[in-house]
């Protein structure tokens, strides 16, 4: 009931503020009911311990029965403002006890006069590439439907979708989404009724990263004044190779259609250019970036770094083996970079973050 309240007063400050103190929401056409769904939240802290999905085959199906558990005391925060959503939602056939076909819904997350978050719905269209696209810029009809049991299911942010709302992921890109392999994050069925009020209020489940996550912060050791990031910035190598994208079938309820790990083809390579590194207070230097989910357990992911250190242009590479990324966690990476007799040398940090832990064995380096 809490939720309930918060979510009337959020949406319908959210609703006013767009729509304008003059300007009437329009009524529900008949038979229908106006649906509000409450923004949500993602799992962000607490994921390290997530068991390795195990290789699947057949048609495994996600779901009650085939649930993996997260771990305890694991935490969800708010989707931020500004952020963009692809929701779907199909109806249930009482008749054949499945799912109808997928319908597309696009929102943006909102700040209101309240201090809530809402989403706020946004059009979209499509390009001449036959992909859809949010126009987040702009307010879309609120979603009606009728009364029946629906299934919901999430993914942020909008990024360009095809028709059959499959997407494809590369790495560089960070993607959150409903998940089955999960009951936290699992899609719920939702009843829909038509009430007095003629405006129903659905919470979904929280969403889940579906990507892994590296993190890096550089400081100044001994006998370094000065440390700044160069053009080329940080590369990772040695991660899953997606020549042509991942498709990610986030409608299905089939394990084969979450991101897959694949053994082999570990060749490609990301980049956090210098422009996207940012320098914080102390001249600390903070990057990050999502990768693909990567089986590395027979190869090694190396990571170069190019900085300038007092002023000196130099590289920096480490190796990193018998790995596996896992999406939902983030390795997160802390260097020192010190001066010594003329000799510029990188240490690991000992990290105590809520994640994986990453101790880089250096394998060359050059500078002076």
């Amino acid at each position: 009931m809490k939720y309930l309240k918060t979510a009337i007063l959020a949406s319908a400050i959210a609703l006013s503020g767009a729509c304008g103190e003059k300007e009437a929401l329009p009524e529900a056409p008949e038979g229908m009911v106006r649906v509000e769904i409450m923004a949500p939240e993602v799992y962000g802290e607490g994921l390290s311990r997530i068991p390795a999905s195990k290789a699947y085959e057949g048609d495994d199906v996600l779901g009650e029965g085939n649930w993996h558990k997260l771990p305890d005391g694991a935490k969800i925060v708010p989707l931020e403002e500004g952020e963009t959503l692809w929701i779907y939602y199909s109806k249930l056939d009482e008749g054949t006890g499945k799912y109808g076909t997928p319908e597309l819904q696009a929102y943006r997350v909102e700040m209101n006069a309240g201090g809530y978050n809402s989403l706020i719905s946004c059009p979209y269209e499509v390009g001449k590439d036959g992909m859809y696209y949010i126009q987040e810029d702009e307010i879309g009809a609120p979603l009606y439907l009728e009364t029946g049991t629906y299934r919901f299911k999430m993914i942020s942010p909008a990024y360009p979708i095809n028709q059959s709302l499959t997407m494809n992921v590369d790495n560089g890109m960070y993607l959150y989404s409903t998940d089955g392999r999960y009951e936290e994050t699992c899609p719920l069925p939702m009843d829909i009724t038509i009430n007095e009020t003629g405006v129903q209020y659905i919470r979904l489940n929280p969403i889940i990263s579906q990507v892994a996550r590296f993190t890096f912060e550089i400081s100044k050791g001994d006998g370094v004044y000065e440390l700044e990031p160069l053009e080329a910035g940080i590369e990772i190598s040695g991660i899953q190779n997606t020549e042509s994208g991942v498709a990610f079938n986030w409608c299905s309820e089939h394990i084969s259609d979450t991101l897959e790990m694949k053994y082999g083809d570990k060749r490609a390579m990301v980049t956090i250019p210098g422009n996207q590194i940012s320098t914080g207070e102390g001249g600390i230097i903070k990057a990050d970036i999502g990768v693909l989910p990567t089986y590395a357990l027979q190869n090694s992911i190396a990571i170069l770094l190019n900085l300038a250190v007092n002023g000196v242009p130099t590289q920096y590479m480490t190796l990193l083996s018998g790995m596996k990324l896992m999406h939902g966690h983030s390795y997160n990476i802390k260097w020192s970079v010190s001066v010594k007799d003329g000799q510029i040398s990188v240490m690991t940090w000992q990290n105590q973050s809520w994640t994986a832990d990453l101790t880089p064995v250096p394998s060359g380096q050059t500078g002076e």
